[in-house]
């Protein structure tokens, strides 16, 4: 499965390379001043910090495969904006964060940004996956003291989103199922929101419903509605992001 993760990270980025996607988000990033380095088991990762002030909650966000930290620069102004802090940071072996991309890595990875906001003084700390990330944040979560988990167009596990994607079942099948997002957060404590769009193209919205009726009395959904799957980054705005930080804010007042 780590073998698949890597293979389709790298197609991921070589696409938006030809495109001129990759091209333009980092034409458009305008958090220079905010990049930081951070290190985790020995590895030297990429990361970016923006700070809403001192007492502000923190969004740990765990990107999505094919990501770079520099495609989340609107979304992290927007949250700044909001009243919340951020910091994103690029997996081992993803962006300039150098490496194999493995599945452990990623969680080694999280549980390493986590360190750092706390080395910082973050007092309050949600975990928020997004995509691929939803299983990376829900695997951390029973691992780190959160104070919420927010899963945004999430998978039920790695190996359906890979069926989803298209990946033959017969080919995923041979793989260990890795990511069981619906388990994880099954037996979690704490509050978790999960906020999907109707008109996702890559991850359905039925994952996003498993995923909540799995939270049962401490889960939230929201539906949001008309966007594609990675809509909410290149054109990040408060009708998806607000709701979000509303939810948080709420969490930290109860």
């Amino acid at each position: 499965m780590s073998f698949l993760l890597a293979a389709a990270s790298r197609s991921l980025l070589l696409r938006d390379r030809f495109s001129g996607r990759m091209k333009e988000r980092f034409a458009s990033f305008a958090l220079e001043k905010e990049r930081m380095v951070l290190w985790s088991a020995g590895r030297r990762l990429l990361a970016v910090y923006v700070s809403a002030g001192e007492d502000a909650p923190v969004f740990l966000i765990c990107h999505g495969i094919g990501e770079r930290v520099e495609y989340w620069g609107d979304v992290q102004a927007l949250l700044r904006e909001m009243g919340v802090s951020s910091l994103v940071f690029n997996y081992t072996g993803f962006g300039a964060s150098k490496g194999r991309i493995r599945i452990d890595h990623c969680e080694e990875d999280a549980i390493a940004a986590y360190r750092e906001l706390r080395r910082r003084g973050a007092g309050t700390i949600f975990l928020l996956g997004y995509s691929m990330g939803s299983g990376v944040a829900s695997a951390i979560a029973s691992r780190v003291d959160r104070d919420g988990v927010i899963l945004c167009e999430g998978f039920s596990s790695l190996r359906a989103a890979a069926n989803a994607a298209g990946l033959p079942r017969w080919l995923a099948s041979l793989a260990k199922d890795i990511w069981p997002t619906t388990k994880h957060v099954a037996g979690l404590k704490v509050p978790v929101l999960v906020v999907h769009s109707d008109a996702d193209e890559l991850l359905p919205l039925s994952m996003a419903e498993e995923l909540a009726l799995a939270c049962e009395s401490n889960g939230e959904k929201i539906v949001v509605q008309g966007l594609a799957h990675n809509a909410p980054i290149f054109a990040a705005a408060p009708t998806y992001w607000r709701p979000i930080v509303d939810w948080s804010k709420k969490q930290v007042e109860n």
